[in-house]
């Protein structure tokens, strides 16, 4: 049985602590540094990108 990556995301960064959202929590989980950087290159996490909101501007 194979398994499956989770899909996390990196939320932002508080002081040294990396704040990853997981599915079905519902606040993120701090990591350090290191634990963060075996999770970036790990095959069981994929990391997917923070939806970033574009404005449009209407100035004339």
């Amino acid at each position: 049985m194979e398994k499956t990556p989770v899909s996390v995301q990196l939320i932002g960064k508080e002081k040294e602590h990396y704040l990853i959202k997981f599915p079905n929590l519902k606040i993120p989980v701090k990591v350090n540094h290191n634990l963060y950087t075996k999770m970036k290159h790990s095959k069981d996490y994929v990391f997917k990108e923070q939806n970033k909101k574009r404005f449009k501007n209407n100035s004339a």
